[in-house]
Parts: C-alpha cells; structure tokens; sequence
C-alpha cells in the first residue's frame, strides 16, 4: 500500500486548490478508512461554488474524492462508490487541514462542511 499521499480541498473557483502532504501513517490510516467504508451507489452530489469536497492522492495513482458522505475511490482505474453515513473521513481531512490552510480558509471550510452537517 502507498505511504505517500497528498491532500486537497476544491473551495476555489479558477484557482489551484491548498494542496498538502500527508505523513505516511496518516496516508496509510486514510486509505484504510477509506477502503473500509461499505460500497454504496449514490454518486458526489453536483455542487456549485463553495466548498466542493476533498481529494487525496496516493502515490500508486489512486485517488479518493470526498464530499459529505459520498467517497468516490478510484484504485486501479476503476471507480468505486463508498458511503461514510458518519462522515468520518471528511471530518479527519477537515481536521488534518488545518494545519495547512491560513486560519480564515480554514474556519469558511469548517462552516461549509458543518453547514452540510444533517
């Protein structure tokens, strides 16, 4: 499994979205809490401008899409659905952002994603 990941949030529109790199026990303990989440079918809502969710990039080339509870994984060029009802893992991405956005970023993120919050 890959060690290496690097994490993003897509809050901006026409702009490169805050990218970060992920210690690699934090980047194994993700894609464990990925691959772990149950195979759903819902697919990531359309969302508009705003806070769109976040991607993490391990470095095998498999990715993970995370917005609200829809995780989509994609592993081997094929793309799976995954459902996070607890939205733990957004939550974790949130958290592990914070050291890596400036503070105002952080806190307009943080309400998004609580905003969104059931």
């Amino acid at each position: 499994m890959a060690a290496r990941a690097q994490a993003s949030v897509d809050v901006f529109s026409g702009r490169e979205p805050p990218t970060w790199s992920l210690a690699p026990d934090e980047s194994r303990a993700l894609r464990e809490a990925v691959e772990a989440l149950p195979v759903g079918t819902r697919s990531r809502p359309d969302v508009g401008l705003g806070y769109r969710g976040f991607t993490v990039t391990w470095e095998d080339g498999a990715q993970a899409t995370v917005y609200r509870d829809v995780v989509e994984y994609v592993v081997g060029g094929r793309t799976q659905v995954r459902e996070d009802a607890s939205r733990a893992v957004e939550e974790r991405l949130l958290l592990g952002s914070r050291a890596h956005l400036d503070p105002e970023l952080f806190t307009a993120v943080a309400s998004q994603v609580q905003a969104a919050q059931p």
